[in-house]
């Protein structure tokens, strides 16, 4: 379980710095910056096989938050031109490392 969470945290990372937000702010506020960074987070981590079980113990939320957020932003980053280069720039950040 230690590669998953040091994994998570550097999605975390990086998207706090993409967004600029903190951990904190980006796990609790509903402000729009930091829903869209949870579901962004969610996206990336469901992309490499994560469970949504996995997915809800590292975050803090319940199994049924995380499935609704898994379903609705996938079509949500495609839609916006925002979320998809927010999205790209983590995933080129995450590859560097």
């Amino acid at each position: 379980m230690q590669r998953v969470e040091i994994y998570y945290k550097k999605v975390v990372m990086a998207v706090c710095r993409a967004i600029g937000t903190d951990p904190a702010m980006l796990l609790s506020s509903n402000k729009e910056k930091n829903v869209d960074g949870r579901g962004i987070v969610i996206a990336i981590l469901t992309e490499h096989k994560y469970s949504d079980g996995t997915i809800a113990i590292l975050t803090g939320m319940t199994r049924q938050a995380v499935n609704r957020i898994k379903n609705i932003y996938p079509d949500r980053i495609k839609r916006s031109y925002y979320l998809r280069s927010v999205l790209s720039g983590v995933k080129d950040e995450l590859v560097e490392e």
